[in-house]
């Protein structure tokens, strides 16, 4: 997902002020001190990008970053 994708209709923010909404929306959802601690690094990138190619790499990164330190139900492979 992109920047763009997660804004579609929605012009009137600039790129700092939608950059600073899902960063605002990751922190508060990543625990970056404790079990997610290693997306930290990450995280500061998304924050200080310059332009939507910059953010969206890094918040492809986040995402696997997630996804690999999501615990998997019991059972589920």
């Amino acid at each position: 997902m992109t920047l763009s994708d997660m804004f579609v209709d929605q012009d009137a923010e600039t790129f700092e002020q939608r950059r600073d909404e899902v960063v605002e929306i990751m922190s508060s959802a990543l625990d970056l001190a404790g079990a997610d601690r290693g997306l930290a690094a990450i995280m500061r990138r998304l924050t200080v990008a310059s332009d939507e190619n910059e953010f969206d790499d890094a918040f492809d990164a986040i995402v696997s970053g997630v996804r690999g330190t999501t615990p998997q139900p019991l059972g589920l492979t």
